[in-house]
């Protein structure tokens, strides 16, 4: 027989695991409502990201871009979020950051990230994760959505589905030089197709997905015409293959620019009618040298925030050949400042857009794009349709691009998988068991010390005395209320201060609302509309 000792301790220890698994499962998703984020109290969400990703210390060339452009599958980038030492390293600096997305190029999907991302998720940071990797993404010219490539894609998202602070993915950043049939343009979108139409068959909740793409010419000001037939036809046709999201590389905004010499103000203005969230994937001035991220106030202020969703500050660390970009130096355990660091925490801290609230927004245009001329008609076949038939990813949706709840299955109403709602009543049920051992435990106790008492009845009584002061003050009806309560209010001021500006929380969609594929219910009640957008 187990002494009731170690069982008592093994149920503590199970119960604090358990414990710590239903917190990170109930860290809320954020929805998309026509060409917004929304948190869960109906309030607007922007990203304030960082590039987050690191080359080994021996690479030559040290860029991020050139190393994901290579061909070869070599040990070319370090998966930063599989780190927990790096992340209790960093974690401080972007909270100093004020961010509240990081974005990753690339993870080691043989690796486990769930100490970074329950750390992450405890800040109130979430991820975005790109799907490809050195050697194995979808390539500008001869492209291929071949087995390999899907099961790289699928096995990211097998890994990282589970966390509930995972933002989406990224299927593809500047890879399509062309949207005829035999341009890469189809085969990004038959991804898209796939990879959604795998996480419904595998019943995971539906994570969106979207693109990123350069879409000025080069330094110019001016539009690139290919960059707009890119975001238009990756937008446009039936929603299983269509992204939920694009995000725009913009490194024009130099010390002394403007909203208007940096092509700024044409993004912003060809972009406006866009049916999905856009943001910055990649802003900071291209020169090194020559930034002081002046372009923050611009982007979350009245000129752009009515059109972009916030932006990813390109980069976090310090590395390469110089000049290089980066906030910080890192050295092991050390991190050294750069001189942007401080000017990107000055510029965060004192911005604030104007926020919509959920509840009084309605999209202007809620539809697909218009699909470029030219544009291919077929897509690539599905690498695995023993696994996901294309011809299924339609049949949750709607045409007109949301997605009907009436369709869903259960797991995507819930917004967990099945595996996660059975640990977490497993984790219910060790918690009431050991809430059952104390209470014998305190009941024995009592017991022990009547017999005390009776034994000992002035001592008791002096004992028993303090004891009921004591449970009467932390009742509240002690002469210390007011006091405790001050402390209360000191402690938790201090607490929230910690916190993101505005806790991202996702939103609970009304009865007979449409809400995009990345949208969930949740058991919660929905906050009122609030003062705080």
């Amino acid at each position: 027989m187990i002494p009731c000792s170690r069982l008592l301790s093994f149920l503590a220890i199970f119960s604090l695991w358990t414990s710590a698994l239903v917190n990170a499962q109930d860290v809320p998703y954020i929805s998309i409502k026509g060409s917004k984020f929304f948190h869960a109290n109906g309030c607007q969400f922007f990203l304030k990201d960082v590039v987050y990703q690191q080359v080994p210390d021996n690479d030559e060339q040290g860029s991020i871009s050139a190393n994901f452009a290579r061909s070869s599958v070599d040990n070319l980038y370090v998966d930063p979020l599989s780190d927990a030492s790096a992340c209790q390293r960093d974690i401080t600096y972007f909270k100093r950051l004020n961010v509240n997305v990081v974005r990753s190029y690339g993870i080691d999907n043989t690796k486990s990230h769930d100490d970074y991302l329950n750390l992450l998720a405890k800040a109130g940071i979430y991820a975005l994760i790109d799907l490809p990797a050195p050697g194995l993404t979808i390539a500008s010219r001869n492209p291929t959505w071949n087995d390999v490539l899907y099961d790289r894609f699928t096995s990211v998202v097998d890994v990282m589905h589970t966390y509930p602070n995972l933002l989406g993915f990224v299927v593809g950043d500047n890879v399509v030089a062309g949207v005829g049939e035999t341009d890469s343009g189809p085969y990004v979108k038959a991804a898209v197709r796939d990879i959604k139409a795998y996480m419904r068959q595998k019943e995971y909740r539906p994570i969106p997905i979207g693109y990123v793409n350069d879409v000025l010419q080069g330094n110019a000001a001016a539009i690139d015409s290919q960059s707009k037939d890119t975001w238009e036809y990756l937008n446009c046709g039936g929603l299983a293959d269509r992204i939920d999201f694009f995000g725009a590389n913009i490194m024009t905004f130099c010390k002394g620019s403007t909203y208007t010499d940096s092509g700024y103000n044409n993004a912003t203005q060809s972009l406006s009618d866009y049916s999905l969230p856009i943001f910055l994937a990649a802003y900071g001035c291209s020169q090194a040298l020559n930034r002081d991220f002046s372009e923050i106030k611009v982007l979350y202020g009245q000129q752009m925030s009515p059109v972009w969703s916030g932006g990813i500050i390109y980069e976090y660390f310090y590395q390469g050949p110089e000049p290089a970009y980066g906030l910080v130096s890192v050295s092991g355990a050390k991190v050294s400042l750069r001189t942007n660091f401080a000017d990107v925490v000055t510029s965060l801290a004192t911005v604030s857009p104007s926020r919509v609230a959920s509840a009084s927004y309605s999209p202007s245009n809620n539809g697909a794009a218009t699909c470029p001329s030219g544009a291919a008609t077929s897509l690539p076949p599905n690498p695995r349709t023993a696994l996901a038939s294309p011809s299924s990813t339609a049949s949750g949706s709607s045409t007109n691009g949301t997605r009907n709840p009436a369709t869903s299955s259960s797991p995507s109403q819930s917004g967990l998988s099945s595996g996660a709602r059975a640990r977490i009543g497993v984790g219910v049920a060790v918690v009431v068991l050991v809430a059952i051992a104390v209470a014998l435990l305190f009941i024995r106790r009592r017991r022990q010390q009547k017999k005390t008492r009776e034994d000992k009845p002035e001592q008791w009584t002096k004992t028993e005395l303090a004891a009921d002061d004591v449970d009467r003050e932390a009742r509240g009806h002690g002469p210390h209320m007011a006091d405790s309560n001050a402390r209360f209010e000191v402690e938790d001021t201090g607490r929230m201060q910690e916190l993101p500006e505005h806790p991202p929380i996702f939103e609970i969609p009304g009865e007979g609302e449409n809400v995009s594929e990345m949208a969930v219910s949740s058991p919660r009640s929905e906050l009122p509309a609030s003062s705080r957008c």
